[in-house]
């Protein structure tokens, strides 16, 4: 420490206070203070940005789920929509209580629906089946299952496939 007089100035109604003659006190911050302040900003927000990015990507997956349900929903709406005489001249030859491949001619609208969801998630796969609850020749039942399959994101991370089930069981009122 240097021996030097404190020397006390009055300006304009404010006592000011040189430590000594000739050094002037710096009033604004160094870089060391601004660094430090922003590396303090910094460990906070990380959390911050982290919770936001993981609630932005359970959305995207709520999205993708819902707009799969809402596809295999309506693909088994337009089914139960077919008149009974047609399953029954198309699936003739299927056995009683064996699954078969739905025809695309019965979903016309889901499957365009279908095709633009591909799109946006390309790595989607929609099977439709169904299968005859038959007595005789008769159809009592059309049992009709849609199983959905896809992977969030782009395909490059090791995210396990998530998977949609749905079926629904479509009466004949004229089977009894």
């Amino acid at each position: 420490m240097t021996n030097c007089a404190r020397i006390r100035i009055r300006i304009r109604g404010r006592i000011r206070v040189d430590a000594c003659p000739g050094i002037r006190i710096r009033g604004g911050m160094t870089l060391l203070e601004i660094l430090i302040a922003a590396a303090i900003i910094a460990i906070a927000l990380i959390p911050i940005l982290r919770s936001v990015q993981f609630g932005n990507k359970a959305t995207v997956k709520i999205n993708n789920y819902s707009e799969v349900a809402k596809l295999a929903q309506g693909l088994i709406e337009e089914c139960k929509h077919i008149p009974f005489n047609r399953y029954r001249d198309n699936y003739k030859g299927l056995a009683k209580d064996k699954w078969e491949t739905v025809n695309q001619n019965y979903y016309p609208k889901t499957y365009e629906g279908i095709d633009q969801f591909k799109k946006l998630l390309k790595s989607l796969e929609l099977n439709a089946q169904l299968k005859l609850v038959k007595k005789d020749e008769t159809i009592r039942e059309i049992w009709i299952q849609v199983s959905a399959t896809w992977k969030e994101g782009d395909g490059t991370t090791d995210n396990a496939p998530r998977e949609l089930r749905l079926a629904n069981a479509i009466r004949n009122p004229e089977s009894d």
